[in-house]
């Protein structure tokens, strides 16, 4: 399991980022819109990227607070970071 800081990281920011682009897009949605062309289905492959990169109780509180941590950081930050490749060597390089 690689869970180094780096992609411990990214994987939190990808996800945030995720779930900010999902609110945009159903801002507005009305539920028959959402129905005919559900979205947000894909959000097990960010969780997945959490739960190998993040301990059990990092991943919690990123659940808990992801709203808080979307206005703390900022989008611009965040999308910065997702866009960081994962270090697939566990991230020896950054330590």
């Amino acid at each position: 399991m690689m869970n180094s800081k780096r992609n411990q990281t990214i994987a939190i920011a990808r996800f945030l980022m995720y779930k900010h682009s999902l609110d945009q897009q159903l801002d507005g949605m009305t539920d028959e819109e959402y129905l005919a062309d559900p979205i947000g289905l894909d959000v097990g492959s960010y969780v997945k990227d959490l739960m190998r990169y993040c301990p059990e109780n990092v991943v919690d509180q990123v659940m808990e607070h992801q709203d808080a941590l979307l206005r703390r950081l900022g989008t611009d930050y965040l999308s910065v970071i997702a866009f960081m490749p994962y270090e697939e060597d566990g991230g020896v390089r950054y330590a």
